[in-house]
């Protein structure tokens, strides 16, 4: 056996690997389907990507359209083969077969799972600085449970022994530092390690550990709301990862946005519209922020000028060139575009999806708004898209409004 030698040089050339296969049983290609609006290879992909940890990022998979996505979003690719992309394969033979097709020119691999799509860039950065201090080999990401462990004993009739804790004198979870748990969120590791010995883990072993809160993982269709809720909260944005964005204008699309797409004709054939409480509620409380708030459509109807008054939002209607009406609105107001943020959801609102600082799109979008809009709600149309909107507002680009 190789002997296993100790980490000494101080900077080496990294690569990024992720594993993603097409045959995922448990929810079929998961690797692409759509998380809170992104495919679930997007939210590693970019954290890992804008990180800066490594020098190149690669995605090892088998299936046409995970290597499409990859692409698109700038990684390189590995067509692995079909032994090492069967369920029983392991991600240790995955590497291997991906050192060894595709010999990079590395001494770090960096394995990112995008299973636990939480992860941010300061995780692979505080990662990359434990391991070159010089003191590890390979590191891994745990995260610390304060959970009592029994085991069944089957040679008993099936009664339960304590694993981690004395029945007689149980510890109080706050005073209890609790148990370092794998998360399977990222792994660092020498490329030799891996050649030689066939382990991520070896040589001298560190732990990273990660906030409980961000834990989760994806394995089966349970698991994605779970998922897709965290990862609004605290899912990687490129754009609003910049504090310093902090928006003073707030503009909205009205049909298919504040509503939900469809007029309704009465006998008389006067047209109405249906719009959702809690978007009042919102607009009326991000108002209150010092954002200015206003509504530009396509459309002539009465119904949406009756909303913005309620709400006390300028309105411009039928406007077809809405990108020319934000900036002459953003003009008026002093603003660069960073500083504007727009909800819309089809074609006549991809320019200014485009351009403003931070965008959204409702859950039913069309699909090229979606894939322009900085963040999906996960509401629709009419029913509370503009609120969720809002508060995703609220919570990272109106901090400094709200001191």
């Amino acid at each position: 056996m190789a002997e296993l030698r100790t980490n000494t040089s101080t900077k080496k050339r990294t690569i990024g690997l992720i594993l993603a296969r097409g045959g995922s049983k448990g929810i079929k290609l998961k690797n692409i389907k759509l998380l809170a609006g992104r495919p679930l290879l997007y939210w590693t992909f970019h954290a890992l990507r804008d990180s800066g940890v490594v020098d190149d990022i690669w995605v090892s998979t088998d299936h046409d359209e995970i290597d499409r996505v990859a692409r698109e979003a700038g990684a390189l690719i590995h067509r692995r083969g079909a032994e090492v992309s069967k369920d029983s394969s392991t991600s240790v033979q995955a590497i291997l077969e991906f050192l060894e097709i595709q010999k990079p020119n590395c001494d770090i691999i960096v394995l990112a799972q995008i299973t636990c799509p939480c992860i941010k860039p300061t995780h692979f950065q505080e990662i990359m600085k434990m391991y070159e201090s010089g003191n590890y080999d390979s590191i891994f990401s745990v995260v610390r449970l304060r959970l009592f462990r029994w085991q069944e004993d089957t040679a008993a009739g099936g009664t339960v022994l304590p694993l981690n804790v004395d029945p007689y004198n149980r510890p109080q979870r706050k005073r209890w530092n609790g148990e370092l748990y794998e998360n399977g969120a990222v792994y660092v590791t020498r490329k030799d390690l891996l050649e030689n010995h066939g382990i991520l883990q070896g040589g001298k072993v560190g732990c990273y550990e990660m906030e409980s809160h961000l834990f989760v993982d994806i394995d089966v269709p349970d698991d994605w709301p779970i998922a897709e809720d965290r990862v609004r909260k605290y899912g990687y944005n490129p754009k609003t990862a910049d504090q310093k964005i902090v928006i003073k204008l707030l503009v909205s699309d009205a049909d298919g946005t504040l509503t939900n797409g469809q007029a309704y004709v009465s006998s008389t054939r006067r047209e109405s519209r249906s719009y959702s409480s809690v978007d009042l509620t919102a607009v009326r409380k991000i108002k209150q922020l010092g954002v200015d708030v206003r509504i530009v459509t396509a459309s002539k109807a009465g119904a949406h000028v009756h909303w913005a008054k309620q709400a006390d939002c300028t309105i411009a209607t039928g406007t077809t060139d809405k990108l020319a009406k934000v900036d002459e609105w953003r003009k008026e107001m002093g603003l660069e575009w960073s500083q504007v943020a727009y909800i819309g959801d089809d074609f006549f609102d991809l320019e200014c999806i485009k351009k403003a600082g931070v965008s959204g799109a409702p859950a039913n979008a069309s699909r090229e708004i979606q894939q322009h809009a900085d963040y999906i709600t996960s509401s629709t149309g009419g029913n509370g898209a503009v609120r969720d909107f809002c508060k995703y507002l609220m919570e990272t680009c109106c901090s400094q409004q709200s001191q």
